[in-house]
């Protein structure tokens, strides 16, 4: 365990821990529903993927010039001249680093996004990142990686923080969420949408925390053995932060071998 994954996993107990004693104090909704106001120095390889220049989805810094998002993020605007990504900021609006896209590559079977199977792409930026405290890359969860059903997995963003609310949030949010039945949650979405073996379902027994509109193909998080990896990302689900439609993540772990290949063919 390095440092910085040993400062990065410390912080983000402390805020979470923070966060769950002011709860009963201060009416929190978000999506990120439920969840709390942060800095991108406990995100650091939180991305903002911009299509103009409003914010559409989220990313994670997995190496230089590479970002992982969703597919569905990139489908409708495929021409890499439309994107953009912020880095090392909190506000998606300004500051941090501001990169140019270079390419766009979709899981290849990533064809209907009705069912949502495959919805991961990777992003080839024009210039690298260079590394600071803000702009860190991440580690990716591998298939041997073991997540408990008690783990708290962080989900970050700056997406919408209600339903109702369809706008994304300036400043970088997050909220804690854990592992949901996969079969109860694959009953729960039936006629919905299909829940798959490579997506997992991650929510609270009660509801009222999730990722929602413009959290999409960004990061979800967790440790793993003492070492922050990258495990989801954000994909799909039925409105936002509801007990019995938990939100859907694309099962990173699932796609290493994709992933590999995709970017040595990049080099």
């Amino acid at each position: 365990m390095t440092s910085l994954d040993f400062r990065l996993a410390v912080a983000l107990w402390l805020i979470c821990t923070s966060a769950a004693q002011n709860s009963t104090d201060v009416e929190q909704d978000g999506r990120i529903v439920g969840g709390w106001e942060t800095h991108i120095t406990f995100f650091p390889h939180q991305v903002s993927l911009q299509l103009g220049t409003r914010h559409a989805c989220g990313g994670t810094i997995i190496s230089p010039n590479i970002i992982l998002t969703a597919a569905h993020c990139v489908l409708e605007y495929s021409k890499p001249q439309y994107y953009v990504i912020r880095a090392g900021s909190s506000d998606w609006t300004k500051g941090g680093s501001y990169i140019r896209v270079k390419k766009i590559i979709p899981h290849p079977e990533f064809h209907d996004p009705t069912r949502m199977n495959n919805d991961i792409a990777i992003v080839q930026l024009q210039q690298p990142l260079v590394y600071s405290q803000d702009i860190r890359p991440i580690s990716l969860a591998t298939s041997k990686d073991i997540i408990m059903p008690t783990a708290q997995l962080f989900v970050s963003g700056w997406g919408s923080t209600s339903i109702s609310q369809m706008q994304p949030e300036k400043r970088l949010r997050y909220t804690v969420v854990h592992l949901r039945d996969q079969n109860q949650c694959a009953r729960n979405y039936f006629g919905a949408g299909t829940v798959t073996n490579t997506m997992f379902c991650a929510g609270t027994q009660a509801g009222g925390r999730d990722s929602c509109q413009g959290d999409s193909g960004g990061p979800l998080v967790t440790s793993i053995d003492g070492r922050l990896k990258l495990y989801g990302i954000v994909s799909w689900g039925f409105g936002c932060a509801n007990a019995m439609f938990p939100g859907i993540y694309t099962k990173v772990s699932a796609y290493d071998d994709w992933i590999a290949q995709t970017i040595e063919e990049l080099v």
